[in-house]
Order: C-alpha cells, then structure tokens, then sequence
C-alpha cells in the first residue's frame, strides 16, 4: 500500500479532497466590506445623551428643591399660625436652611415675618435687626409680597409706632393677621371700638387663627362678656396646637406642646375674676411655667405669677410658693411677683393690674392697661353751719379790732326805772 492510498496522507500533487473539490460561494469568497460611521457623528451622539442626562439631573433636582421649598414654606405658616415663641423660632430656622435663599422674596419674606413677630412679642431686638435686613429685598420688588407688608406692620409695632404698624397692615390687604395687627394696634392706641372690629373680621376670614381668637377673647373679657371670652380661649389653645403638630411634622421635637401664653392669661384672668372656673387655667399656666424648652422667661414668669395667686387663695400655700421656684426668678422679680401675686389672691372684684411692673417682666401677650384702684369711700361731710348773720349784714369793729353788737335800746318799767 502506497502512502497515497493511506487515509488522511495528503495528496502529493495537492488535489483536494471530496468536501474540498466543491467550488466555493461567491459571497464567502469575496465578502462586501463593513463601513463604520465618522468619529466625529459618534462623538456628537454621546455629547446629545450626556446632555440629555445632565439635563434630566438639573431637571430632577431643580423640581426636588422646589419641592423641598414648598414643604418648608407649607411648614412655616403653620408654625407661625400657632402664634408661639416656639413657633416663629422654629419658623424662622426651618427656612433659614434653604427656602429663604432659594427664594428671597416668597420664602425670604415669610422668614421676615417669624423673626418681626418675635421682635413685637417677645422683644427679640435681634430678631427684628434680622428682619429689617432681610426685608431690603422684598420692599424693592415690583409687587411687594403679603408677608413683608406684614413683617413691616409687626417690626413698626415692636418700636411703638403705632401709625406706621396701621399703615403697613392695610397695605396686606384683606388678610386676617393683618386685621390682628390693625386690631392690636388700635388696642395701644386706647380704640376698642377699631380693635373690636379688627378682630371680628379676622375672625369672619379664618375663624380659626389663634392670633385672632386670644385677641377676641381679651376684648371680649374687658367688656364683661366671660362666657364668650373663655370659648375664645379655648379655642385659641386647641387651635395653637394643632398648628404646632402640623408645623412640625409630628416629629417629636421638643416644643411640640408649647402652650398659646394670651390664652392662658385670660383664662387666668377670668378665674381670678371669678367669672370662670380655676382648673382650665391652672392647667395651662402650669405647662408655661414648666415648660422651659419652648416658652421664654417672661411669659413664664408672668404665668407663675397667676398661678401663684389661683393656688394661694385655693388654700395651697405649697402649690403656690413651687409655683414661683419653678419659674427661675432672681431676687428683685422674685420679690415684684410675690408682692403682685398677693395682691390678686386679695382682689374681690375684676382682675387688675398690679402696678409698677417691672420692665423685665412686661409682657406683649399679657397686656391688659393699668387702671388705678376706685377712690376710697370717705364718710358724708358734715353741712357747713348756717352763718350767724344773713348776708350783707354789716358788722362794725370797736376798739382793738374787736367788734361789738348794736346795743339795743333800754326799756323803762313801770315804775321809771330803766331796766335792761
């Protein structure tokens, strides 16, 4: 056997095999060449996707921050709503984070009212220097936004100025704190009739604002109408809380109780009036007193003062003197709210104020006037006697200035002697 006739020797004279004798396909043989596109179209695609994705990014997070603003905004004016220290203090840091240099004039102007509020009730002299600055930008726009009309009103009435607080809430327009500020205004200014009317409207636009209802209900109790003053208060301490809870977002934080201080004065006031019963009011004046978190010492002073006396004349010495501990007072306060605290304990007839109030412990939201006691009841005076000669009787001096009588003229007896 040759090596030819082997299988799998390759042939010497290099003939194919059968599978290999079959004349190959014209496409396998000569196949058409593939073109690729230009590097410069390439380029161009990825430049449009990396826009388009940039974009999509810019997109999400410039709606994710205006979401976020909104939020803040939404949370902020309940906060403010509740009419609280806590609040406006919580007011004006949740928008200080992002929202009020997102948008300086909506949110800017919102964060301006919390701090011009702390400013006119609290007498946060830094607060309303914080307020003026941030005030600058909103007073120059076009339209000037609702709350910087209303920042304004609240910074013109922490100075006193009475006119340009009127002013400055009307320029609002028709919005119930306005009205409150017009109302709380005219109150400075002595017109009860203008506050009364204020206040009602605000209440006939939001009949649940706190700032409207304590308002209410003081000019209500001044005018000797308790039963509805104390429905406002009520309703002012209920309503104030729920704005706090929803201000804050149910998250716990410390404050989240923190109590309406004008509410809880008037119906301490009323109780010490007589004209409402105590355990309302001891309620709320206990968690001011205690509640140092989220009330500052001027309210809390005030509450422990009217607490001390509702417990005083309740009997409890003990109650009433932890009353006045547990409200961190130093010595000179300590002893203007003892003395005070006596004094209403004693009171028969309508709350008054006690006098000479030191400045440290006046208080914006506990801002009933002065009004002096009644004169003492003094005894008939006796009538003047009845002169002794009518008038235009003339009665001449003798010697030595002393004055005598006419003499009258003797008489003779029947015996013709003279006898006087």
């Amino acid at each position: 056997m040759s090596a030819r006739s082997l299988p799998g020797a390759p042939d010497p004279e290099g003939s194919s095999t059968e599978e290999t004798d079959e004349p190959l396909d014209a496409a396998s043989s000569d196949p058409v060449p593939r073109t690729r596109p230009p590097r410069w179209l390439a380029a161009v695609a990825a430049a449009v996707v990396l826009t388009l994705l940039l974009g999509g990014v810019l997109a999400y997070r410039s709606w994710q921050e205006r979401r976020i603003v909104a939020l803040s905004v939404t949370r902020a004016r309940h906060l403010i709503r509740s009419d609280t220290w806590f609040g406006y203090r919580e007011a004006a840091a949740l928008l200080d984070l992002r929202a009020a240099h997102v948008d300086p004039l909506g949110a800017g102007s919102l964060r301006a009212l919390a701090l011009a509020m702390l400013a006119a009730d609290y007498r946060d002299e830094a607060a309303g220097r914080e307020a003026q600055t941030l005030l600058i930008a909103p007073s120059r726009a076009d339209v000037v936004p609702v709350a910087a009309n209303l920042a304004t009103a609240a910074l013109a009435l922490s100075r006193g100025e009475v006119g340009n607080a009127v002013v400055y809430a009307s320029r609002a327009g028709d919005v119930p704190l306005g009205h409150v500020l017009r109302a709380r205004a005219a109150s400075v200014a002595g017109n009860v009739a203008e506050a009364t009317a204020a206040a009602e409207r605000a209440l006939a636009l939001d009949a649940a604002l706190p700032a409207a209802r304590a308002l209410h209900g003081d000019l209500l109790r001044r005018a000797g109408d308790a039963s509805s003053a104390a429905a406002d208060y009520a309703a002012a301490l209920a309503s104030s809380a729920r704005e706090l809870d929803a201000g804050l977002a149910r998250d716990g934080a410390p404050g989240a109780a923190a109590t309406h201080a004008r509410a809880g004065f008037g119906l301490a006031k009323l109780a010490l009036s007589r004209q409402a019963e105590a355990d309302p009011a001891t309620s709320a004046l206990e968690r001011l007193v205690g509640d140092r978190a989220s009330t500052p010492g001027v309210e809390r002073a005030r509450a422990a003062l009217h607490l001390s006396a509702l417990r005083a004349r309740a009997g409890d010495r003990a109650a009433a003197a932890r009353a006045l501990s547990g409200a961190d007072l130093d010595d000179t306060a300590r002893a203007w709210v003892e003395r005070a605290a006596a004094l209403e304990e004693v009171e028969r007839g309508a709350y008054r104020v006690v006098d000479g109030t030191p400045r440290a412990l006046v208080s914006a939201s506990d801002d009933d006037p002065y009004v002096p006691p009644p004169a003492p009841l003094t005894s008939r005076a006796e009538p003047p006697p009845p002169p002794k000669y009518p008038p235009g009787f003339k009665v001449h001096g003798g010697a030595g200035g002393k004055r005598h009588e006419k003499a009258a003229p003797k008489k003779k007896s029947k015996h013709g002697a003279l006898r006087p």
